[in-house]
């Protein structure tokens, strides 16, 4: 695993982005942008215009597949609390951290493309 600070350094390269899909794979998701691959094994909260859904609200995957096409405009890691991507037109997508939330092992691991493997 990377040092958290060299973490936040290596999600800068989303900004200026847009989600260009997502792919529901069993129990994670990856999320895609245009090269650069985000897989969340803990699954994300969604926020669209002040409502927050997760994987047991009705319209969860809707929320989550209106982020295509919107660009990321920040993101952020709090340290064992959450990874965030704050993204255009009111929308944020965080993937918990604590150790509670954590389905297996890691809870989300990031392929910019380089030839690094990033894992939190």
């Amino acid at each position: 695993m990377s040092s958290l600070s060299d973490g936040q350094s290596i999600l800068q390269i989303l900004v200026g982005r847009e989600m260009s899909s997502v792919e529901f794979v069993r129990d994670y998701i990856q999320l895609r942008f245009d090269g650069p691959t985000l897989t969340a094994f803990t699954l994300p909260v969604i926020t669209v215009n002040g409502t927050s859904y997760d994987i047991k609200t009705p319209g969860y995957r809707d929320a989550l597949c209106s982020l295509i096409g919107r660009e990321v405009q920040r993101t952020e890691i709090q340290e064992h609390e959450v990874i965030r991507l704050v993204f255009e037109q009111n929308a944020a997508l965080e993937i918990s951290l604590r150790d509670e939330d954590y389905e297996g092992p890691e809870a989300a691991m990031f392929d910019p493309e380089n030839g690094e493997l990033w894992v939190w």
